[in-house]
């Protein structure tokens, strides 16, 4: 179904600017050898594409045309790589292709696919059909990070409207307060705002905060590669790397509130908010996450994989490193080429 509205989409012109047979015959056979070697007197496929598409425009619909060369049942990357070619700006440019392309994401959406931007060519986009990441739904609210003393307590000044108030414990966290938009939270941002409640604060004196909150070399290895490896190179682009991050629920008053349970997961060891409502939440695991009092546990290891279930299902995104592998040799090295991984996946930087 989304397939045929695809091409519904189309109307009766696919390639645009190109020609249907030459764009089409790159994916899809279009006549045998033996038609290609004796003629065909118009009776190949190929033919027929070039006398109802190219030669005679709207004596056949896309929809048609889908049917006779099988892209209604082909592989996903067959007919993803056809969807690429009929936006591509040879085919289409200006206007056009982007109001083109927002028709086509409007009927992919539904099966969870895009076409986004992934280069251009002469100041227009090159698109590529990929899968849509599904965000998280809503806004950050209540952003409490960077703790450098006791857990903080939270509990609900207003549960109606999920507003929270910090119990006790608040002198040694930050709470980030101003509204966060759909394209996540900046490094940029987050400094904004640090110098706005701190007289005379600059970057450096915030990222030095943040290091207090920091737990172990581990940690202090993987906040400090993030900058060194991304702060120069992505600029004001730059995601705000939250460390201690503190979810969402309410220890102190859970017990009195029906249908409402806390996370087995209290805190996050860092956060991304990054556009498209998409939270990266990155774990450091030391021996504390597989044992209690020195021996191996299986309750320990249970409580910590269903709280990334329930983060996952609820669109989180969790990675997890062993706190070995982000200290000692090779340390930096495997830490950019996760990150640089991570920001091609979500086009960060781009």
């Amino acid at each position: 179904m989304t397939r045929r509205d695809v091409a519904r989409v189309f109307g009766d012109d696919l390639a645009g600017e190109r020609g249907t047979v030459e764009m089409v015959e790159r994916y899809f056979p279009l006549s045998t050898p033996i038609e290609d070697f004796l003629g065909s007197s118009g009776r190949s496929l190929r033919d027929q594409i070039d006398r109802h598409m190219d030669r005679n425009p709207g004596d056949w619909s896309v929809e048609y045309l889908f049917g006779e060369i099988g892209a209604l049942g082909c592989s996903r990357a067959r007919f993803g790589a056809l969807l690429e070619e009929a936006v591509h700006p040879l085919s289409r440019s200006g206007e056009e292709q982007l109001q083109t392309v927002a028709a086509l994401n409007k009927v992919l959406a539904r099966d969870g696919y895009e076409l986004a931007q992934e280069s251009e060519l002469s100041g227009h986009p090159i698109s590529g059909l990929r899968p849509l990441v599904r965000g998280v739904g809503g806004r950050p609210k209540n952003l409490i990070f960077a703790s450098r003393g006791p857990k903080p307590e939270i509990g609900f000044a207003d549960a109606i409207n999920n507003d929270i108030v910090i119990l006790s414990g608040e002198e040694s966290c930050l709470v980030y307060d101003r509204p966060i938009s759909s394209n996540g939270l900046l490094w940029s941002e987050l400094v904004a705002w640090w110098s706005g409640v701190t007289p005379g604060a600059n970057a450096a004196n915030l990222g030095a905060r943040l290091q207090e909150s920091l737990a172990s070399d581990a940690e202090r290895k993987l906040f400090a590669t993030y900058f060194k490896a991304y702060r120069s190179v992505l600029g004001e682009a730059l995601p705000a790397l939250l460390p201690q991050v503190y979810l969402h629920y309410d220890p102190a008053v859970v017990k009195t509130l029906r249908h409402r349970l806390p996370l087995p997961r209290q805190r996050m060891d860092f956060l991304l908010l990054l556009p498209g409502r998409q939270r990266i939440v990155l774990e450091v695991d030391g021996k504390h996450h597989f044992s209690e009092n020195e021996h191996p546990s299986l309750k320990v290891y249970a409580d910590m994989v269903s709280a990334d279930r329930e983060l996952r299902l609820a669109g989180y995104e969790v990675y997890r490193f062993g706190a070995n592998e982000l200290v000692g040799d090779g340390a930096e090295s495997r830490i950019t080429d996760f990150l640089e991984k991570l920001f091609r996946l979500h086009r960060v930087g781009r």
